[in-house]
């Protein structure tokens, strides 16, 4: 911005000079137009002129170019959210595919061991099996 200024301020500085070293009067005519005036006064006005016409000729393609800008804006926050809709729903397939690599790689469970108050009741069990019986002849 400073430096916008300090610009300025030099273009208005040789306006001042161009126009104290050009005060010698001029006429103009145009179409019905006669007009006299100092010279640096008739180049201020045609300078105005001029970028008020090519201002007012660039301004369609200006704001086509913001209407475009803003609309592309909008495509894009709508491309954004759906990234990172998709991003997290390939994060859940991707967990979901590793929960399922777990369960198919992990190996069959072996029985657990007894504990021991079952093991009393099988020795048991078996000291019975174990008694004498008579055979029957």
């Amino acid at each position: 911005m400073q430096i916008f200024l300090v610009f300025a301020l030099f273009i208005a500085i040789l306006a001042v000079i161009f126009a104290v070293q050009n005060n010698s009067m001029a006429t103009v005519s145009f179409a019905i137009w006669d007009f006299q005036g100092s010279l640096a006064l008739i180049l201020l006005v045609a300078l105005v002129a001029g970028a008020l016409i090519s201002i007012f000729v660039s301004m369609p393609s200006n704001i086509r170019a913001r209407w475009t800008i803003r609309q592309l804006r909008k495509k894009m926050a709508d491309l954004e959210g759906n990234l990172s809709r998709l991003q997290e729903e390939m994060d859940a397939a991707r967990q979901k595919l590793e929960r399922i690599q777990m369960s198919e790689t992990k190996p069959f469970s072996m029985p657990a061991p007894s504990t021991p108050i079952e093991d009393e009741t099988q020795d048991k069990e078996d000291e019975t099996d174990l008694e004498f019986k008579p055979v029957d002849s």
